[in-house]
């Protein structure tokens, strides 16, 4: 709705969306940065993108929410592509540590642990696990963001939580939930 308010030239539509989306943008691409100011870099072009290609946004082929995860997945893509950074796409989970508050310290510990775990996943189970257990997306949407079926989705993630409860024991799934409420306090600082 908004979104064909946007497309007709109402530029107020685009605020609400904005509002709407952008802790869970945010979110988003900070979980595959792990620094405020990429995130925040990242956050706002996403943001000026989804307003400058409004018009090639068609509701037929996909929620306005999974155009936009899109549109963070590429540009944290390019990003890492134009850094030249020694990181490969396929592992962008480094966190580091310096002085903080205690409570700050044991909850990037606590997401330490779950990345580790998650690192001995795929990239693509990785993204499929992080959007379906840190973002709440359906596997519908999953498959729209990540280009795959549905189907293809719900396998990818079983299997990603299959592989992490072998090689990590069943402890794995439930640090990764616990994970998802230290990750939301840790939002505005920097981890790199």
């Amino acid at each position: 709705m908004y979104a064909a308010r946007t497309q007709s030239g109402e530029t107020e539509a685009f605020g609400i969306l904005y509002d709407r989306y952008l802790d869970k943008i945010y979110r988003f691409v900070y979980y595959k940065t792990f620094s405020q100011e990429t995130t925040e870099d990242i956050t706002s072009q996403v943001f000026q993108k989804a307003l400058e290609k409004i018009n090639s946004f068609a509701a037929d082929k996909g929620s306005f929410s999974s155009w936009l995860y899109r549109i963070a997945r590429n540009s944290v893509i390019d990003h890492y592509r134009t850094a030249k950074n020694d990181l490969s796409l396929e592992d962008i989970f480094e966190v580091g540590v310096d002085e903080r508050t205690p409570e700050t310290i044991d909850a990037i510990s606590a997401l330490k642990t779950v990345q580790n775990y998650l690192e001995t996943l795929d990239a693509r189970q990785r993204e499929i696990i992080t959007l379906r257990v840190w973002e709440d997306k359906s596997y519908k949407e999953i498959a729209e963001i990540v280009g795959s079926s549905e189907a293809g989705v719900k396998m990818a993630f079983s299997r990603g939580i299959r592989d992490l409860r072998e090689k990590c024991g069943s402890v794995s799934p439930l640090m990764i939930i616990i994970a998802c409420s230290l990750a939301s306090t840790l939002r505005f600082y920097d981890l790199s």
